[in-house]
């Protein structure tokens, strides 16, 4: 892919993103309007279920399957008898434990398990067809997930406006996307199944250390949840679940877009597709932190004027963990070539280091400043995330992008956040002011020429 396709399929997935998120967006106010904190906060320990068991049991097959679908060594057919049965058995593992939840009364625990099978199928599909980059197919996929979960939710709310309705929706939502795969898949026609070859050995070479950084990245998504629950409070639970929730609107793009950067570092078989890294960290330190900053900037004025309740403790807790987006923006680039270079235990690595150096001050932090600590916390932990595995890169030989990118842009990131109290406006306008003072995002010849074409 060159330069202007990544841009161009990015920005496919983007829009997408954009459409699914208002949808999103729309639901969360309505779940927030509609239940109590307390249920709030029920239902943000239901995601963090659902999260943590979405990459524990998902092995690293995701981004695997982007890996080695997009390199085009692996058979159509092989493919889909080895991922077949590996979700077979994944589901069956799955079910069993949600039956033994729910018979020991762990209920909302029981429910996110038997949601995951459903969602394990729309990921690797989603994965394969970014692999194959189908992005018309994709995006149709995401945008229809996000409003069958979505219509599920406000047809559940009418009747349960308690934590089950939003978490009906969600299970119901899954399976609908589920089924409506499979049945698009059988009327397209299916590969004649074949045992698998010789490349399981590789494949499980990049989806085990994925999985284990994946499941080592989801303690870290669990325990913040859980610290607030027993330090702070159920109440205060619910507030960060909804600055959560609007955070997730803006990484839904930059998780797509790390797929796609996947996709092409595995596609480039020579370092000649590598060394777009720095430039494409450039791009996203451009795009992605003026992204964050005017949401930090407009949702504080616009949800109070649809929300019901006092939630006004969540905007402070929004604007900080938008700075987890600046990190982002270089992360993500480095986890795609690690992955595409296979070299993924650097990022099991990092998780690790980056777990333990968040352990402790999360604690400390929540104890004595509250849920502006545990998102002060979560923005150390991507951190430490970030420059680890940029090191680790490094001593393995692997290229890397420059590492003041991310000095300099963190620097001009804190400085405009800083204005979030007294001018919220303000903010972008002082990165994009700082930015340029410190070349951040100085555009190289190499793609001028390309973003003049799009």
């Amino acid at each position: 892919m060159t330069l202007r396709e990544i841009i161009r399929y990015a920005g496919t997935l983007y829009g997408a993103s954009v459409a699914a998120s208002i949808v999103t967006f729309g639901v969360t106010i309505l779940i927030s309007r509609d239940i109590s904190r307390a249920d709030l906060g029920v239902y943000g320990l239901f995601q963090a279920y659902f999260l943590f068991g979405a990459y524990a049991s998902s092995f690293g097959f995701a981004p695997a399957t982007v890996r080695w679908v997009a390199s085009g060594t692996v058979d159509d057919g092989e493919f889909l008898a080895f991922i077949s049965l590996r979700l077979l058995g994944i589901s069956v593992l799955l079910y069993a434990a949600a039956a033994v939840a729910y018979l020991l009364s762990f209920t909302v625990l029981a429910a996110a398990l038997f949601a995951l099978p459903a969602y394990q199928i729309f990921n690797v599909g989603l994965s394969a067809a970014r692999a194959r980059l189908w992005r018309r197919r994709e995006a149709a996929l995401l945008m229809f997930a996000s409003l069958a979960t979505s219509a599920w939710i406000f047809a559940l709310l009418t009747t349960d406006h308690g934590y089950w309705g939003p978490i009906a929706g969600q299970v119901l939502g899954a399976y609908t996307t589920a089924f409506v795969m499979v049945g698009y898949m059988l009327m397209r026609g299916m590969p004649r199944l074949r045992w698998p070859g010789a490349w399981r050995r590789a494949f499980w070479g990049t989806a085990l250390p994925v999985f284990l950084g994946s499941s080592v990245f989801a303690m870290g998504e669990l325990a913040d949840r859980l610290v607030i629950r027993h330090v702070v409070g159920l109440r205060a639970l619910g507030v960060y679940v909804l600055a959560l929730t609007l955070f997730n609107l803006l990484n839904k793009p930059v998780h797509m877009l790390s797929r796609v950067l996947l996709s092409h570092f595995s596609q480039a078989g020579d370092s000649k597709g590598h060394a777009k890294a720095p430039e494409i960290v450039r791009i996203n330190l451009a795009v992605l932190p003026l992204m964050g900053l005017a949401a930090a900037a407009i949702l504080p004025w616009v949800m109070p004027l649809v929300l019901n309740r006092n939630y006004n403790g969540a905007f402070p807790v929004f604007a900080v963990l938008t700075a987890v987006i600046l990190v982002k923006a270089i992360e993500l680039v480095q986890s795609s070539v690690a992955l595409a270079r296979d070299s993924a235990m650097s990022n099991f690595r990092a998780q690790v280091v980056a777990l333990v150096a968040y352990a402790v001050p999360v604690f400390f932090l929540a104890r004595s400043f509250g849920l502006i600590g545990v998102a002060w916390a979560v923005v150390l932990r991507w951190t430490v995330l970030a420059v680890v595995q940029r090191f680790d890169m490094k001593r393995q030989g692997v290229e890397v992008p420059p590492f003041h990118l991310l000095v300099r842009a963190g620097g001009a990131y804190l400085v405009a956040l800083a204005f979030f109290p007294v001018a919220p406006w303000f903010m972008g306008i002082a990165y994009l002011g700082l930015g340029t003072a410190l070349r951040i995002w100085s555009a190289p010849r190499s793609w001028r020429p390309a973003m003049r074409r799009i």
